[in-house]
């Protein structure tokens, strides 16, 4: 099958899709700090490698552009599997990005260049939510082209619909958790002074990435693998850079003036996603890693906030707090023989 318009799909860099990405990240339906061109330029400059970047632009008939496809090939890799921007590792939702209408003949033009492109044999999207607009464009039209389509579950990641107060946030858990929680909250704060700051300007959040980068390392032996160095130059240049938009929120929260456990999350628009944290073995005892959290979705209700989004993981904390599972997908398309 050949295009039926190859005139529409463009190969553009990052600057020259800097105001269409924009106005496409303003106008999506539900947007993370992943789809931001700054997560997506960030992340190919520190983990590009020898990869080979191919973004792909879908343009309209009045030639705006109506979808963006932030893709890469492996030069190493004799397979030629294309995969979105961005590894499950440091990233938990993907997806094309495209404006409040994804049209399913637009979604068409886009997989058929790729179908046409030698160097692809396959590709493997992940990281989809279940509510993905891209998992039910792809599905509609990739087998007419000549992909076979897999579509398998990658894991959960649990939200928390938030009420409107404090209190009602409290029925909404089970008696149970709702006890724990109020228990361990007590216990908390009769250990000392407890306090939760946040920081967001960019000259904050720059100054105090040292001191979670240090907290989430020293939380277990696993976050210090994770933590490497590159990493932490990505988690830095990242956290800054959205902060400079008002997106990024780093949390301390504090016994006596210590520090002992930390968050940083991305706030955009009612929704807040909780990325990443870290917090002081030796104060376990006080579950100030559980807490830290708590705090924050209750004051999280306080600012308005509407979504409390874990991101990947199904650990036994998330839904102690009221998390409800959403599931994400991986959908590969192969080239049918």
């Amino acid at each position: 099958m050949t295009s039926t318009a190859p005139s529409r799909i463009t190969s553009p860099t990052f600057d020259a899709l800097a105001d269409d990405w924009q106005r496409i990240y303003d106008s999506m339906p539900s947007s993370s700090a992943f789809d931001s061109l700054e997560w997506n330029r960030i992340w190919w400059e520190h983990f590009g490698g020898d990869s080979k970047l191919m973004l792909r632009s879908v343009l309209r008939e009045n030639g705006t552009t109506a979808i963006i496809a932030p893709l890469r090939l492996d030069s190493n890799n004799d397979e030629g599997v294309c995969t979105f921007l961005g590894g499950t590792d440091l990233v938990d939702y993907l997806g094309f990005k495209h404006d409040a209408e994804l049209r399913s003949e637009d979604v068409q033009d886009l997989l058929q260049s790729l179908y046409d492109d030698p160097e692809i044999t396959a590709l493997v999207l992940e990281s989809l939510p279940e509510d993905s607009h891209t998992i039910h464009a792809v599905k509609e039209v990739a087998e007419g082209i000549g992909w076979d389509v897999h579509i398998w579950d990658e894991g959960v990641a649990p939200r928390i619909a938030l009420p409107s107060s404090q209190e009602e946030y409290f029925s909404s858990l089970t008696k149970k958790h709702r006890h724990e929680l109020r228990r361990k909250l007590r216990r908390l704060y009769n250990a000392g002074d407890i306090e939760q700051i946040e920081y967001k300007s960019p000259n904050e959040v720059a100054d105090r990435m040292g001191d979670f980068i240090d907290l989430h390392r020293g939380s277990s032996i696993d976050k210090q693998e994770f933590m490497t160095v590159e990493r932490e130059r990505f988690f830095h240049e990242v956290a800054v850079t959205l902060a400079e938009r008002d997106v990024t929120r780093l949390y301390f929260l504090t016994l006596n003036g210590e520090n002992v456990a930390t968050s940083i999350a991305f706030k955009i628009g009612a929704t807040k996603y909780l990325y990443n944290s870290g917090y002081v073995p030796e104060r376990s005892w006080l579950a100030v890693g559980l807490l830290n959290h708590a705090i924050n979705i209750l004051t999280s209700i306080d600012e308005g906030v509407k979504v409390y989004d874990f991101m990947r993981g199904d650990e036994r904390y998330k839904y102690h707090l009221g998390a409800v599972d959403r599931r994400i997908y991986t959908v590969r398309l192969d080239k049918r023989q």
